[in-house]
């Protein structure tokens, strides 16, 4: 997973790309790339410091904007994944670091009906009833955008279309009512209704273009197909840049009717939402089709294992770069990447940044330096160096008192084999009467400590364990056998059955089966 590595530019715009869903958590060790490397996507943002919201670290840290303010304001949707997410007070979910929302305000035409379908038990768990206001829209009943007035105070707003003839007068209200408000710096509208991933949503270009490209206001578009209930959160699904066609080149084929979970549009609407990255961004969202799906799961060849034709030319994989974005994602799962994590690689650097860090990979050795470390881990290092220091420590005492011990050990034994040795030397007059034992071990002391050595290792081999195992086992048949006192008649008749059964039977019998039959006979 070397090429997940951290970049300290922005982040590129538009790459197409494909994901899959996962709700696994993890923590690895925060790292960054070292100087002069290829490196992939960008991150270091400007999140706040001082939440004390859990969240999971990652050797990416994607930039968030800074600006949401405390109030955000609902238009067109009051869904309740999307009120869960700007909540950002629920065990198990990606809690988003920027997110500090005081007020979640939403406009509608129908307020008891509204509450009924978004307010949830989760959301009375979570905390959501203490920040959500709902009210009865004031404007026009064809309309689901607030008056100026409606707008007062709110620095998010989030809209929600449906893709039609009034959607370019839609776009332009939006773009004029965010250009009244001096509070608002943060407008993201989801248009749905696509009927394919080469349409186009005609008004976008006066919202960017009253934006100023940030200057006044920071904008994004996310466009979808059809919305539908469930899905599978494990499934794959494409965002890239709406450019009028579709937003890539993950697919070779334009795709008509496009859908999308309603969970995973709202999930990308309110991280888009969070991200530097999707700022000034058109982006487009779909499910993968039946044909993409079957060509994610299978390898892509290259270099020697490339497919080619009869006439030996390699063919075109057309589906290359979507198996690519495959193992990209399986990759960001397996270092437990956040929703919003992935979001950011996606629409920023995505595929195009992997390939460029597959034909460039980094140095190895010097592909990652240390990162920042904060207090506790400095605490915590400098209390595990003491511990390894006093074991150190200890340790070297340890040392010196068995290598003490040893040595004691072998000069007893060398002793010991002086004594033997001098004896059996002056009965077999290897020496001369007139040499003390004192003078011979002087003499031979070196090749003492030699033999005390290798006794002292023996002594302490396996072998020699198992040797004194079967001459403890020999012993206590011996003592079954014959004892002090026994009758002359009867240790007189077992000794010649002894010696008649090892004859016979000594290479087949072990020591216990000669016992028993030796006691059997008597």
């Amino acid at each position: 997973m070397d090429w997940l590595i951290e970049e300290s530019g922005d982040g590129g715009g538009g790459a197409a790309a494909a994901a899959e869903e996962s709700t696994e958590e993890s923590t690895p060790v925060a790292e960054t790339s070292a100087a002069n490397d290829i490196e992939l996507f960008g991150g270091g943002g400007d999140a706040n410091p001082s939440s004390t919201t859990e969240e999971k670290q990652t050797v990416y840290q994607p930039s968030l904007r800074s600006d949401l303010g405390s109030t955000i304001l609902l238009s067109g949707t009051v869904d309740s994944t999307l009120l869960s997410i700007l909540n950002n007070n629920f065990f198990g979910q990606d809690n988003v670091p920027n997110f500090n929302f005081s007020t979640i305000k939403a406009l509608v035409k129908d307020v008891a009906l509204t509450k009924k379908r978004a307010i949830s038990r989760e959301a009375r768990y979570g905390g959501l009833l203490d920040k959500l206001v709902i009210q009865e829209a004031t404007n026009d009943v064809s309309s689901v955008l607030p008056t100026p007035e409606e707008l007062g105070g709110v620095t998010s707003w989030i809209v929600q279309l449906s893709l039609g003839d009034d959607t370019s007068d839609n776009l332009t209200q939006i773009a004029k009512l965010a250009q009244g408000s001096n509070e608002l710096t943060n407008v993201v509208v989801l248009v749905d209704g696509m009927a394919s991933t080469k349409n186009i949503v005609e008004g976008w270009e006066t919202v960017m273009d009253v934006s100023d490209h940030g200057s006044a206001f920071k904008c994004t578009l996310l466009a979808i197909g059809e919305l539908h209930d469930g899905g599978n959160d494990s499934g794959y699904y494409h965002v890239g840049a709406l450019e009028g066609g579709g937003g890539g080149t993950t697919s070779p084929d334009t795709i008509d009717a496009p859908k999308l979970s309603k969970k995973k549009a709202y999930q990308l609407v309110a991280h888009a939402l969070a991200l530097d990255s999707t700022a000034n961004a058109s982006l487009m969202a779909y499910e993968y089709p039946t044909v993409a799906l079957q060509a994610v799961v299978s390898p892509y060849a290259e270099d020697d294992y490339v497919i080619r034709d009869e006439e030996g030319n390699e063919k075109v994989d057309e589906y290359k770069d979507i198996k690519m974005e495959g193992r990209m994602i399986q990759a960001m799962r397996e270092l437990g990447f956040t929703q919003y994590s992935e979001l950011d690689v996606l629409v920023g650097k995505g595929i195009e940044s992997y390939k460029e860090y597959i034909e460039n990979p980094p140095n190895r050795k010097n592909a990652f330096t240390p990162a920042s470390k904060s207090a506790r881990d400095e605490a915590d290092e400098k209390i595990m160096a003491q511990l390894e220091k006093e074991s150190a420590e200890r340790q070297a005492k340890q040392d010196v008192i068995d290598a003490e011990k040893k040595k004691t050990d072998i000069e007893g034994i060398a002793k010991e084999w002086v004594t033997r040795e001098y004896t059996l030397r002056m009965l077999n007059g290897d020496i001369d009467d007139t040499v003390s034992e004192k003078d011979f071990m002087l003499s031979v002391w070196d090749e003492a400590l030699i033999e005390g050595a290798k006794a002292y290792e023996y002594i302490r081999s396996d072998e020699y364990i198992r040797q004194r195992e079967r001459q403890s086992k020999t012993a206590s048949v011996e003592d079954k056998l014959f004892w002090d006192g026994m009758p002359d008649d009867m240790r007189l008749m077992r000794e010649k059955m002894i010696e008649k059964v090892k004859k016979q039977y000594m290479d087949l019998l072990s020591e216990e089966e000669l016992e028993k039959i030796i006691l059997s006979e008597t």
